[in-house]
């Protein structure tokens, strides 16, 4: 009898095994170790007989050496792909994983830019009591960060502020022929720097932070609105009583300019100098009435919003504008960004993230925040108490004193630059 013939049905690297399927290209009988199975469709480790997309996965992955093993050993062949094809694998879940990252970074950079016009327009509705988005003086043109005051002056430039040092100390404020009037910083080659509060619609932490004020004996600047001095008379006439500077911060807190629209520094459609001028002058009535004494001749827009041009007309109704040292970002700036209540919210900052951003800069090298100004708020809507930044107040003024600063009003920051504000007291005109 003639000998069964061993190879039917058989494995053609492994005879003594029997053949689960065929390679879809060649034909060839394969065992299960001998076949690279895809989608259950058998083929073998040859080159030629090889998917496509397998091809293409060794190739990246096992660079400079070859797909197909040493022939000689059908086990290490199976066992050095299957290597192949698992670091291939690997790099295509890498490189889809670092591909999200990267587009979530991305997406993030691009809420921080557009994060403050978000908040105006979710906010515009409640009358919410916003910090400032301040519109560099750019004369109706788009703003960029060329426009924004760096927050350490070189040395050739006293960058003090937008108005021309005048001659002489007691020279009287500048006349409606000048350029710019507004006010930034205090002088870069003295060690002070101002607190500044504004008053909207909340004043919550007003009693806080008077409280800390006064166990410090530290004199800040307040800018009101009417309606805040309306709604709250008691906290206006203790702010009074404690000797703080109060500045005019309007009387409805309403957008001026078109930063809140299209990010430019253009005058509202709306907005003209009689508009501007009763917001202001009924402020000064208010407060009068309430606190029996005038305001200061300071003003600060609201949402920071102004151009030349608002400067000029609240200038000729006896107000000087008073912003605050800005920066490319948050940390390069001197807002402390309390008025964004989201941990959620880009842009939002912790009490300590605050601290260690006014230490950083008050130890920069050569002017630190020498004539800096500082804005924070009287109300927040932070339910977090830890996360509220005016419980802080008091470990920041240590801190600065530390650091060798003293703290003074506004007042006497923009007099020591020889601004005589006197001079606009007699312009304001009481109906």
């Amino acid at each position: 009898m003639a000998p069964r013939k061993q190879h039917y049905n058989r494995c053609i690297h492994h005879p003594e095994k029997r053949a689960r399927g065929r390679c879809t290209v060649c034909g060839a009988r394969l065992c299960r170790e001998c076949a690279l199975i895809v989608q259950g469709v058998y083929h073998c480790l040859s080159p030629r007989c090889l998917p496509d997309e397998v091809k293409a996965m060794a190739a990246q992955s096992a660079v400079g050496a070859s797909v197909e093993p040493a022939p000689s050993d059908p086990f290490v062949r199976v066992l050095i792909f299957r290597s192949a094809v698992t670091i291939a694998l690997c790099g295509v879940v890498f490189a889809a994983w670092a591909l999200r990252e990267a587009g979530k970074l991305h997406s993030e950079n691009r809420m921080l830019r557009t994060s403050r016009l978000v908040l105006i327009e979710q906010l515009k509705s409640s009358n919410r009591e916003i910090g400032a988005l301040t519109a560099s003086d750019t004369g109706g043109r788009g703003i960029d960060a060329s426009t924004i005051l760096p927050s350490a002056p070189p040395a050739s430039a006293s960058a003090r502020s937008t108005l021309p040092k005048p001659a002489a100390a007691g020279t009287p404020a500048p006349t409606a022929g000048n350029t710019s009037y507004h006010f930034v910083n205090g002088p870069v080659d003295r060690k002070t720097v101002a607190l500044t509060f504004d008053g909207g619609s909340l004043a919550n932490a007003a009693g806080a932070i008077l409280d800390t004020l006064a166990s410090r004996s530290v004199t800040a600047t307040m800018f009101l609105t009417g309606e805040f001095i309306r709604k709250y008379p008691g906290v206006t006439r203790r702010i009074v009583a404690a000797g703080h500077e109060c500045g005019n911060h309007t009387y409805r807190h309403p957008h001026l300019t078109r930063y809140g629209i299209d990010r430019t520094a253009t005058t509202l459609p709306s907005v003209n100098e009689p508009a501007l001028c009763e917001e202001l002058l009924r402020t000064e009535r208010i407060f009068r009435e309430t606190a029996g004494t005038p305001l200061a001749p300071l003003w600060r827009a609201p949402y920071g919003e102004f151009n030349e041009e608002i400067c000029r007309w609240a200038f000729r109704a006896g107000y000087f504008h008073i912003g605050w040292r800005q920066g490319r970002t948050w940390r390069e700036g001197l807002d402390s960004n309390d008025w964004i209540p989201d941990p959620e919210t880009p842009g939002y900052h912790t009490p300590e993230e605050l601290i260690d951003k006014v230490v950083a800069l008050a130890r920069r090298q050569p002017y630190g925040i020498n004539g800096g100004i500082l804005l924070f708020h009287l109300g927040t809507e932070r339910k977090s108490p830890e996360m509220q930044v005016h419980l802080v107040l008091g470990s920041l003024i240590d801190t600065l004193r530390q650091e060798g600063y003293r703290i003074v009003p506004i007042s006497e920051m923009v007099s020591s630059e020889g601004i005589d504000l006197a001079s606009l007291q007699g312009k304001i005109n009481i109906q």
